[in-house]
């Protein structure tokens, strides 16, 4: 049975295929490995895959400071103009959080194909009205700008 030890000698050998399956094979045997899941985080290239492992190893132990720093690390940054378009929407999920117990099956690494598209809204976003009122006064700024500049050089040019 390999170990985390051949998964991480992989890493550092520079084959992540080899650890990938080392650290999956130890899944196999053991679904609650803290350390196969955040090693499989560490050499799969896909978000979403990342995002699964992180979550895996925080059902196991909510307090793990690797996986929530590679949670945070996959999060987008904020777009400033979205934040201050919505202080209110910023409500905290931290009550939300499973907490893995005895039978409970921990994710797969794909979503079936029924819930990668979902019919249901998003919500928290901007209002869409203020987006395109944003985008109204950008566009007008920017046309006097370059009005005026188109104006100056003209007007220099010939004057």
């Amino acid at each position: 049975m390999p170990t985390i030890d051949d998964g991480r000698r992989a890493i550092e050998e520079g084959n992540p295929q080899q650890a990938r399956l080392i650290f999956e094979a130890i899944l196999q045997e053991n679904k609650r490995d803290e350390d196969a899941w955040l090693g499989l985080a560490e050499v799969l290239t896909d978000n979403e895959d990342k995002r699964v492992c992180y979550e895996n190893v925080l059902k196991i132990n909510k307090d793990n400071r690797a996986a929530r720093e590679g949670l945070r690390n996959l999060e987008p940054q904020a777009n400033p103009f979205v934040t201050a378009l919505q202080p209110a929407a910023a409500e905290s999920s931290a009550g939300d959080e499973d907490e893995l117990t005895g039978d409970e099956t921990i994710m797969s690494m794909r979503p079936p194909a029924d819930d990668l598209l979902a019919d249901e809204p998003v919500e928290g976003g901007p209002p869409t009205f203020a987006l395109v009122a944003l985008g109204l006064a950008l566009s007008v700024v920017v046309f006097a700008v370059g009005g005026g500049i188109v104006f100056f050089l003209l007007t220099s040019l010939t004057g």
